[in-house]
C-alpha cells in the first residue's frame, strides 16, 4: 500500500469551504492529513461534508471569521488548545469582481475587494504563518491566479490584489529565509472546473487536480521547493 504522504500532519485549509478549496481538502484527507476548514458560514460547512463523504473522519470544520484580526486569532487559540500546532497552512482565498473601469469603482467596492482578496492573506499569514515557522516539513501555500500578471479591463482591482498578494509571498519568504518553513505559491493558470462548472476545454484543471498538487508540494516530496511561485497550466505538472 502507498504511503500517505500527509500522514497525521495537521493542516488549516482557509477558504477550504470554496468549490476549489474543497479539492484541496479532498486530496490532503486522501493523503492521510488533517484538515481544519474554518468559515462563517456553518451551512457551508455542513455541505462540505456531506460532499466529502467517508473521507471526511479527519476533516474537522469550524464556524469561524479568519477575515478578521479577531477571528483569525480565536481559532488559531483553538487550534492550540485542541490540537497543540499546525504543519501545513493553505490560503484560498478571495473571490471575482466585474464592473466599471479602475478609475470609475466606487470606494467602497475597492475596501471590499481589497479586503477580500488580498487583506485577508494578510491576516491568515500574520495570525498562522509563526504557528509553522519551528515546525520540521512545514509548509505555507498561497493561491493565486493568473489576474496576477495581466490587467484586467474592468476587474483591475483583482488585478492589483493578485499581483500585491504575489509580492506578500516574496516578502514572507524574504522575511522567513532562516525558518524551517516553506512558503510558495501556485499560480492556477486555466479556469479550474468545480461543482458549479462541470464541463470545459480539456486543458482546463480540474479542483481535485489542484487539489492533488497542492498536496503534493505540502509534502516531502516537494522539500526543495522553496520560495517559488508555481504556476500550474497543465495536467502534465501534476505529480505521478
Amino acid at each position: 500500500m502507498k504511503t500517505k504522504t500527509l500522514n497525521k500532519r495537521i493542516a488549516l485549509v482557509a477558504g477550504g469551504a470554496g468549490e476549489v478549496g474543497e479539492g484541496i481538502v479532498g486530496a490532503m484527507l486522501h493523503e492521510g492529513a488533517r484538515v481544519i476548514v474554518p468559515s462563517r458560514d456553518s451551512g457551508r460547512l455542513e455541505r462540505l461534508r456531506k460532499r466529502i463523504g467517508e473521507k471526511g473522519g479527519a476533516l474537522v470544520t469550524v464556524k469561524a471569521d479568519i477575515g478578521t484580526a479577531e477571528g483569525a486569532e480565536a481559532l488559531r487559540e483553538q487550534i492550540i488548545t485542541d490540537m497543540g500546532a499546525l504543519d501545513i497552512v493553505v490560503v484560498s482565498l478571495g473571490g471575482w469582481w466585474r464592473g466599471s473601469p479602475l478609475m470609475h469603482m466606487g470606494a467602497g467596492d475597492w475596501k471590499r475587494e481589497i479586503r477580500n482578496n488580498l487583506t485577508a492573506h494578510y491576516i491568515v499569514a500574520r495570525t498562522f504563518l509563526p504557528m509553522l515557522l519551528d515546525r520540521p516539513g512545514s509548509s505555507y501555500t498561497m493561491l493565486n491566479g493568473p489576474a496576477a500578471l495581466t490587467p484586467l479591463i474592468g476587474s483591475g482591482v483583482i488585478s492589483i490584489a493578485a499581483a500585491a498578494q504575489t509580492m506578500m509571498k516574496e516578502v514572507l519568504s524574504a522575511e522567513c529565509a532562516g525558518a524551517l518553513t516553506r512558503i510558495n505559491t501556485v499560480m492556477i493558470m486555466t479556469p479550474v472546473l468545480t461543482r458549479s462548472r462541470a464541463s470545459g476545454p480539456a486543458s482546463w484543471l480540474r479542483a481535485d487536480e489542484v487539489g492533488e498538487y497542492v498536496a503534493w508540494l505540502a509534502s516531502d516530496d516537494a522539500a526543495e521547493v522553496r520560495g517559488a511561485t508555481l504556476k500550474l497550466q497543465s495536467r502534465e505538472q501534476l505529480p505521478l
